[in-house]
């Protein structure tokens, strides 16, 4: 009998223990005045959550933007009005809270009348506590539509489609390159539409769910992107004005797709709601917020010889512009004795000095180009063989510039993940070209659903289509050179506008087939630059200015119609900026900070590289 009491007390002494972390946890978690935005989960979820969880965490992270992660029953503890004053939106992601508290509509909708929005992704909401999909999703009346429609399409509920904006201005909205999609034309929608696409694939399936409308739904939706499949289009990205809120869905996997190389649609989204839709303050993830271009020249052959002089003659090396040079150093280029290698530490030492001048200097490969690609593919080279070429390749390219190379390029895009990024780790990289992620910011780049690398970033190509070279858009895609420049202008208006980082890559001796392009590309820039509309990097710079940006501590804290600021950085908060919306704040007024403008944002920027600073703004 004592023993069944011992136990009984031990049960009851950890629920009160158990009731009591809760309430402190959900007390820490809403106390105070800290803005901040919440990614809802499910407590209970397993399987691939984490990876799912740690991706919507992590772009967060590289975008400044502060966040908690709540469960959805804490989040049900507090008061809509209590938590919407500090809690300007919820993040519902896909995989992480397919089952919701059935109590929790009537919640969200008092949240939603009091100002507060809603991202809801995929399947958010689509299953039962015991597991089994539902009729109709538990948001569904709050979206007016049904997500989960086992019922009436039975094993078609969830298909694959490809991604189709309605307009290109709705591609433009959610802060998609135009590089990214290609034209196409279906039946019952006019002229040709921006559909998502990938470097090498052309245009792009993604898993997406069928859904319903609702009759008699209160809202009025508008449908930004669609999912075309093989029987019909499917609504894929949705915005609704509820109440006093907004609720955007987007009907793609987007936490799955960025744990598994594909970056941009999570990106844009959270992007383009928390910072066009819905407004929040936030770090800027550039430096002094302005967008940045990144040059990348990959050289690696024997006819660069000739090439890069002529580069120098045609005015296209600039320091104006710096770019990132990456060189493969061998002396032969497909097999041992071909001697069409570049040869940076013999015959192509002239020409390694021409470049030198003209931004940084980073590895492309091990030692020879097709012939270090290949034995990888091959399964040749294992760990061993790849670090001791790369160490080989590096150990020339260092006697000549006289500093670690840092950054590096794979030849032919040959780069097995993640072992060839943990040896470019351990050798001391910070960034590497990426074929992977295509179109997005440079990045800690998953794959297979966990982070690669905290201390190198990948600096994914953004394409023209299914190409990204100056040869594959000639001799692959038949590009006109105005379509070039047109692409170039694009690409930079996009790093101007969206103030984030993009990298080109090609080859020197690929600049025959549009010099033009080239020439009005770069003339662009230095008009921009001098304009103060974007900036140049090298893939060191950027990357050396992200991993300090994300040591930076902050915290926005809105009391008494005050916004209080706190900044904090152990190496420094020179370049660091902030964005201010200009609808809930008064112009900044600071010592030793820098203030721009755009239509919706002050960016307020540090110009001192102090360790913490802290300001205070008045609110509307």
């Amino acid at each position: 009998m004592k023993k069944v009491h011992l136990v009984a007390l031990l049960i009851a002494g950890a629920l009160i223990a158990y009731t009591i972390w809760t309430f402190q946890k959900t007390k820490t978690l809403f106390e105070g005045h800290d803005i901040k935005i919440l990614i809802v989960y499910d407590a209970r979820c397993s399987g691939n959550c984490s990876s799912i969880l740690n991706a919507y965490q992590s772009v967060l992270q590289e975008e400044g933007v502060p966040f908690k992660i709540a469960d959805a029953y804490q989040i049900m503890e507090n008061q809509p009005e209590h938590v919407a004053k500090r809690i300007p939106a919820l993040i519902f992601p896909d995989s992480i809270v397919q089952n919701l508290p059935a109590g929790f509509n009537p919640w969200l909708r008092k949240y939603l009348a009091v100002g507060g929005n809603l991202l809801i992704v995929y399947d958010a909401g689509v299953k039962s506590k015991r597991d089994r999909y539902l009729d109709n999703s538990t948001l569904s009346d709050i979206l007016g539509f049904n997500t989960i429609t086992f019922q009436t399409a039975g094993a078609d509920a969830y298909t694959h489609g490809q991604i189709m904006f309605a307009t290109n201005e709705a591609r433009d909205f959610f802060q998609i390159p135009s590089g990214k999609t290609m034209p196409q034309r279906i039946q019952n929608k006019n002229g040709d539409h921006p559909t998502l696409s990938g470097y090498g694939y052309g245009r792009l399936t993604y898993p997406v769910s069928r859904i319903e409308s609702i009759k008699n739904a209160a809202s009025s939706p508008t449908i930004y992107a669609y999912g075309v499949t093989e029987k019909d289009t499917i609504p894929a990205i949705v915005l609704t004005d509820y109440a006093q809120g907004k609720v955007l869905y987007v009907n793609l996997p987007l936490g799955h797709l960025k744990a598994n190389s594909d970056d941009l649609p999570l990106r844009s989204v959270l992007r383009t709601f928390l910072f066009s839709i819905v407004e929040i303050p936030h770090l800027m993830n550039v430096e002094r917020g302005l967008g940045s271009i990144v040059i990348n020249w990959h050289v690696d052959f024997e006819l660069e010889h000739k090439t890069l002089p002529d580069m120098k003659k045609m005015g296209l090396l600039r320091k104006t512009i710096p770019a990132s040079f990456h060189i493969t150093a061998g002396e032969f280029c497909d097999k041992p004795g071909d001697g069409e290698g570049f040869d940076a530490c013999g015959k192509g030492r002239p020409f390694f000095d021409l470049i030198r001048p003209y931004g940084s200097i980073g590895s492309h490969g091990g030692w020879a180009h097709n012939w270090f690609a290949k034995n990888i593919e091959d399964g040749v080279f294992k760990e061993k063989e790849m670090r001791h070429y790369i160490v080989k390749n590096n150990t020339c390219l260092e006697k000549l510039s006289g500093h670690p190379i840092i950054e590096y390029s794979a030849p032919n895009g040959v780069h097995p993940q993640p072992t060839l990024t943990a040896i470019l780790e351990d050798l001391g990289f910070i960034a590497y070209y990426s074929t992977g992620d295509t179109g997005a910011a440079p990045n800690r780049a998953f794959f297979e659903g966990k982070m690669i690398s905290r201390k190198v970033i990948a600096f994914p190509v953004i394409p023209f289509g299914k190409v990204a070279s100056l040869y594959e858009m000639d001799v692959l895609d038949k590009r006109k050179e105005s379509e070039v420049i047109a692409w170039f202008y694009d690409v930079l208006a996009y790093v101007a506008n969206n103030r984030t980082v993009r990298l080109v890559y090609s080859h020197p001796y690929n600049i025959e087939h549009y010099p033009r392009a080239v020439k009005a590309f770069l003339d662009r820039i230095e008009s921009l630059q001098q304009d103060k509309k974007i900036s140049v990097s090298t893939m060191t710079d950027y990357a050396s200015f992200l991993l300090r940006f994300l040591k930076t501590q902050y915290s926005f804290k809105q009391e008494n119609g005050k916004l209080y600021v706190h900044l904090k950085n152990p190496e420094g908060l020179a370049g660091i900026c902030i964005a201010l919306p200009k609808k809930k704040y008064q112009k900044p007024a600071l010592p030793d900070i820098t203030i721009q403008e755009d239509n919706g944002f002050y960016y307020a920027t540090v110009e001192r590289n102090d360790k913490e600073k802290h300001f205070t703004l008045d609110a509307h």
